[in-house]
């Protein structure tokens, strides 16, 4: 996060010194209407909460993990201006996310316990990439166009688990076991941020997106898997450039 911010905010500080110096060979964009594609660069920052529904044999070791990654991707969208008020909706996609984990075992035997029978289970869910539909409402001010948006949130997960299974007779070495349960994420976003106009055509941001994806269910294949019921937030710091047409 604080190397996005540290990218950013100079960036935007740049830019608009270079369009005002600039004001006079390149005429300020008369509004902000039309369409514009762009790229994206991110930090994000997921929190995710575990759950073992109606599962009375295991126990999380821990309910919660956080991971931090960084993400790339691309932006579309489309803007009206009315007066100073401008109008949008826009999409964007990115990947590059990173991995959550969590660790379960028998109730009884505790984790990693290679003296006695012994089953641990680790939990892990990754994301592929996400996407965003939104809509954007802005005031615009010169060179500038602040706003905030909002909208619905998908994600491309896979929940992978991995069991070991510890016998005394062989203890150093566990018997392992792999399950994989896919699952579509749908939630809802909202954001705040900045795009600064250089010249007619170039922009750069800076925003900041919460995603909130609820609680899902990641159905096991029972007697061997039980389910997992988690719930993802997302909070990202994410720059972009686009080109506005």
């Amino acid at each position: 996060m604080k190397t996005a911010l540290s990218f950013a905010w100079p960036l935007l500080l740049l830019s608009t010194a270079a369009a005002r110096a600039d004001g006079a060979a390149a005429p300020m964009p008369a509004d902000w209407n039309g369409f514009y594609v762009g790229a994206t660069a991110a930090a994000q920052l997921s929190s995710s909460h575990f759950a073992l529904p109606g599962d009375t044999g295991d126990a999380l070791q821990q309910t919660r993990a956080n991971r931090a990654s960084v993400l790339g991707g691309g932006i579309a969208g489309y803007n009206d201006q009315i007066g100073a008020m401008v109008l949008g909706v826009e999409a964007d996609v990115s990947s590059g996310g990173g991995t959550s984990s969590v660790t379960a075992c028998t109730v009884p035997d505790g984790c990693f316990t290679p003296t006695h029978d012994s089953f641990t289970t680790l939990n892990h869910l990754s994301d592929a990439f996400n996407g965003r539909l939104r809509a954007r409402l802005g005031w615009a001010d010169g060179y500038s166009l602040f706003y905030a948006a909002a909208g619905y949130s998908y994600a491309d997960t896979k929940l992978s688990l991995v069991g070991l299974c510890y016998n005394p007779g062989d203890p150093t070495v566990p018997l392992v076991f792999n399950f994989d349960r896919a699952r579509n994420l749908s939630g809802f976003n909202l954001g705040v941020g900045v795009d600064q106009a250089l010249g007619a055509h170039w922009v750069v941001r800076a925003e900041f997106v919460f995603d909130d994806y609820g609680n899902q269910t990641y159905p096991g294949a029972a007697p061997e898997w039980n389910d997992r019921r988690i719930s993802v937030i997302d909070s990202t710091l994410r720059v972009a450039v686009g080109y506005r047409f």
